[in-house]
């Protein structure tokens, strides 16, 4: 089958039913028909768009600069410059030449699995197979190229766009079906003028493209177009595909620090270069420090049987919280395994909110909700509710002055707000809702704001806090606060294969306070003895264990555990880590050895500790 170039114009696009509507302004299109490639000129500045007509297509990419096309598109440079196997929408986003020159740049990517170790399928791929003159897209690229003088190979190092591929535990590189679905697509920016080469891979032979090639459709728009920056995510057959978005809070952080990562569907800093993480982390653990964590999600659960729902799902006994009070615990499944972590806030008589980590969350309420037959709402208020979290030993009185309590709360001041307590009134004359909670081990506050409003806030705080020395803090401030005190973070410390009492959160399973719930019986039997549980190690040395090495007892061969997170602990003035070991080796001052590299070259000394290893007696949240 020939591929065909559809000439531009406005009514070109309409010639497709099949693929999503136009980005923008479009230059030109193509359509490259099945187990065919085409080359096509790109300008610098314009955007290429790649999509997966039907899905579980895969699509190679080359890219030449240069009067000769001498220069292309380098894998190994790229990833030995960004130090990530595949370049993503962000900081780490552009596509270099073998003269370390960007090509391309990744703008949005709805897919995010794709393969850049591999060559574009050959003809010695499909002969050793058995499949004699069979097409392949290395050979399709050489006939595409030849009018453009460039030589031909029996294989292209080209980035394979949507192909399945791992590297396992042995080196070895695997592959399977591509995850993409039909209209996904990478959008990439061209940083040069550019000859390009896409195929739609002929490969039927293994499952790469769902054992059927089909077409890809690729689409150029003008340089004058300012596409978002974006990666897609999915988080459940259910729901939409998610772009990453900006919060409310976003444009004053740019204006800061152009080192934001994605986190959760939300664009969220690592470090602010003006200060750096260690001058961030200080200002939280001396003064006070200031972070968005919008990327939160929440959940209105309304409705007369809204208590009795979350009695069900969640761990702790919500029927104590008094209206205006709020506790931290988990959602369960049958097997007693956290689906999430997160914080019941009562708002009313029947009118709570939950505030966790997933967009899954409120499926699962809502399933569980129909399935008890309970009368209540559940309704996700995410994009209503953006948060800043102030924290740190002059928080409260930073926002003291600047905070009106509306009538009713049984409180007059700032002074009067108790731990796990919150209540709505105005800081510098915007509405929020101001909860005594946060993630940092810290005396602090978090505010809900509406979005409307969250540039405004954050300016009120940011101006207040010059007479404390605020820092704003990012990302990577936070992960070493939140390590020294203790507080999980989800897919490290747990998972829904792990329960409450493997991760050092036993008490807050409500056994003996509620009659039943999710997972209790399982959780009755997994108390007595959890195969593992939650801990703290303080290491000898500066070595920072990151996270999934072994434990070890010290000098044998056999694992009793593993390193979830470590850091280095600037107020500890040491090297620390969570781990979650055998019971049998979870008691304070015990020595241990968590194994580096293979577990065999190098061992490092540990004593374990409490899981909060700052603060464990929590007097400074509490203060």
């Amino acid at each position: 089958m020939q591929s065909f170039h559809v000439k531009p114009g406005p009514l070109s696009s309409a010639s497709f039913t099949d693929v999503p509507a136009p980005l923008g302004t479009l230059v030109t299109e193509y359509r490259i028909e099945a187990s065919t490639a085409i080359a096509y000129p790109v300008q610098a500045g314009q955007y290429i768009q790649i999509i997966d007509v039907e899905g579980s297509q895969c699509s190679d990419f080359l890219a030449f600069a240069g009067d000769r096309h001498q220069e292309e598109l380098d894998s190994t440079v790229t990833r030995t410059l960004l130090g990530v196997a595949m370049p993503q929408a962000g900081l780490h986003s552009k596509y270099f030449s073998q003269t370390m020159q960007p090509l391309v740049e990744v703008i949005q990517d709805t897919c995010d699995r794709h393969d850049s170790f591999l060559l574009a399928c050959t003809n010695k791929y499909y002969e050793d197979a058995g499949y004699f003159d069979h097409p392949s897209c290395s050979d399709n690229f050489n006939q595409v190229l030849a009018p453009y003088g460039i030589a031909p190979r029996l294989g292209w190092p080209a980035i394979n766009f949507f192909f399945n591929t791992a590297v396992d535990d042995s080196g070895g590189i695997t592959s399977a079906e591509s995850w993409s679905r039909p209209g996904d697509y990478v959008l990439l920016k061209a940083h040069q003028d550019l000859l390009c080469a896409s195929s739609a891979c002929p490969d039927d032979i293994d499952p790469a493209n769902g054992w059927h090639p089909t077409p890809i459709h690729v689409r150029i728009y003008a340089a004058e177009e300012n596409f978002p920056r974006a990666i897609g995510r999915r988080s459940a057959s259910e729901l939409p595909l998610r772009l990453t978005q900006d919060s409310a809070f976003t444009p004053r952080v740019r204006s800061l620090t152009q080192n934001l990562a994605e986190y959760n569907s939300f664009w969220v800093p690592m470090s602010y270069p003006h200060h750096g993480d260690q001058a961030e982390y200080w200002a939280l653990r001396e003064r006070v420090a200031l972070m968005d964590l919008s990327a939160l999600r929440k959940f209105e659960v309304i409705g007369p049987d809204a208590l009795a729902l979350l009695q069900w799902t969640f761990s702790r006994n919500v029927a104590k919280l008094a209206v205006g009070q709020s506790a931290y615990g988990c959602l369960l499944n049958p097997h007693g395994g956290m689906i999430d972590d997160g914080i019941v806030f009562r708002l009313g008589e029947v009118a709570y909110r939950y505030i966790g980590n997933c967009d899954t969350d409120g499926l699962w309420l809502q399933k569980v909700a129909k399935e008890k037959g309970f009368t209540v709402t559940i309704s996700n208020s995410s994009d209503r509710l953006h948060n800043l979290a102030l924290q740190g030993p002059y928080s409260r009185d930073l926002l003291e002055p600047l905070v009106e309590i509306d009538d009713g709360w049984e409180i007059e001041n700032l002074n009067e707000l108790k731990f796990f307590r919150f209540v709505t009134g105005t800081v510098g004359e915007v509405p929020v809702l101001l909860s005594r909670t946060g993630y940092t081990g810290e005396l602090g506050y978090e505010l809900f704001v509406h979005p409307n409003q969250g540039a405004q806030l954050w300016d009120v705080l940011m101006k207040a806090g010059g007479a404390y020395d605020l820092l704003p803090l990012g990302m990577q401030g936070l992960d070493r606060a939140r390590i020294e005190a203790g507080l999980l973070a989800a897919g490290r410390e747990f998972n829904d294969l792990i329960s409450p009492y493997q991760v050092g959160i036993g008490w807050s399973v409500g056994l003996k306070t509620k009659p039943d719930f999710i997972g209790r019986a399982a959780l009755e039997k997994i108390r007595d003895r959890p195969p593992f549980v939650g801990v703290g190690l303080l290491l000898e040395g500066n070595e920072v264990a990151g996270g999934g090495q072994c434990v070890y007892p010290v000098g044998d061969y056999w694992r009793v555990g593993h390193v979830t997170s470590g850091t280095f602990s600037p107020v500890l003035n040491r090297s620390i880590a969570l781990a979650q070991v055998a019971p049998e080796y979870a008691q304070a001052g015990t020595e241990l050895e968590v194994g580096m590299m293979d577990g065999i070259k190098r061992r490092i000394r540990v004593e374990v500790g409490p899981l909060s290893l700052y603060d464990s007696s929590k007097s400074r949240v509490r203060a």
